[in-house]
């Protein structure tokens, strides 16, 4: 399983953790999604997983990925 971070700098609240969780766990091969409010982080586990579209997910969550 691998996992990748994303920093998403616009979260802060359990509304914002549950909106991602949401979206990312619908691209095909997430198995868990864990959302760091204090670091700003959230780590997408799973295998096969497709960068742009957990990119995508997140930003169909509302939220923006930097770098």
């Amino acid at each position: 399983m691998e996992v990748v971070a994303y920093s998403v700098p616009e979260i802060h609240c359990a509304h914002c953790s549950a909106a991602i969780t949401a979206e990312v766990t619908k691209v095909e091969g997430v198995e868990r999604v864990d959302v760091d409010l204090e670091e700003k982080v959230v780590s997408v586990h799973g295998a096969g997983v497709s960068d742009a579209e957990v990119r995508g997910a997140i930003a169909e969550a509302g939220y923006d990925v930097v770098a």
